[in-house]
């Protein structure tokens, strides 16, 4: 089976380095620790509970697997690449929402940071690959 390589390399990079993030830092933590990702988190118990948050954990790692086709090939599936960078953006100035208007736990903000600059940056890189 030959490698199959990405049309826009760094596109591709930035796509999965956001993906692995999901993945790992929070939906496999959601699936298969649930508690202590909520204490890590500094969530109350009426954060959510075990069943919501895996819930949550399997539905970030299959969303996660959407932006995929999008850093992929950003020309043929240009709705999907568009669609993550818009979505991290929302979900980043979420999690900073919670810190800034609800008071949640300050953990968010690297969080929401995170996201908002993966966005940024994504956006850029998408932006300049559709001029080319």
């Amino acid at each position: 089976m030959a490698l199959v390589r990405a049309r826009y390399p760094l596109l591709f990079w930035l796509v999965s380095v956001g993906v692995a993030v999901n993945i790992f830092g929070m939906a496999l933590p959601f699936v298969l620790a649930p508690q202590w990702t909520m204490a890590h988190y500094g969530l109350p118990d009426g954060g959510g509970s075990v069943v919501w948050m895996r819930q949550a954990g399997l539905l970030l790692f299959f969303i996660s697997l959407l932006y995929i086709p999008g850093g992929y090939d950003p020309i043929r599936y240009r709705a999907n690449a568009w669609f993550g960078v818009v979505t991290r953006m929302v979900i980043g100035m979420y999690w900073l929402y919670l810190v800034g208007v609800e008071g949640r736990t300050t953990v968010f903000i690297t969080i929401g940071l995170l996201d908002c600059g993966l966005a940024l940056l994504n956006g850029y890189v998408l932006a300049r690959t559709e001029r080319h």
